[in-house]
């Protein structure tokens, strides 16, 4: 599983890939960083290989990183 963070400015994003062998860790990493920060947008796509792009404002994405990344690493 990767987490990985881009800032371009006032967005940022996050992009978590995993594969369908991870399923409940991509899901509880998606979801923690959801329920910890309520002002960004979520994509989600792929079935062999999942691929979450969550975009918002740069403070609200990177205090959804540092949530998912407490997650994976659990």
């Amino acid at each position: 599983m990767k987490v990985e963070y881009q800032n371009t400015g006032v967005i940022s994003t996050i992009t978590i890939t995993s594969t369908v062998f991870e399923f409940r860790k991509h899901d509880r990493a998606v979801d923690a960083a959801l329920i910890s920060t309520p002002g960004i947008i979520v994509k989600r796509s792929g079935m062999f290989f999942m691929k979450t792009i969550i975009s918002g404002k740069s403070r609200d994405v990177l205090r959804a990183y540092r949530v998912a990344v407490r997650e994976v690493a659990r």
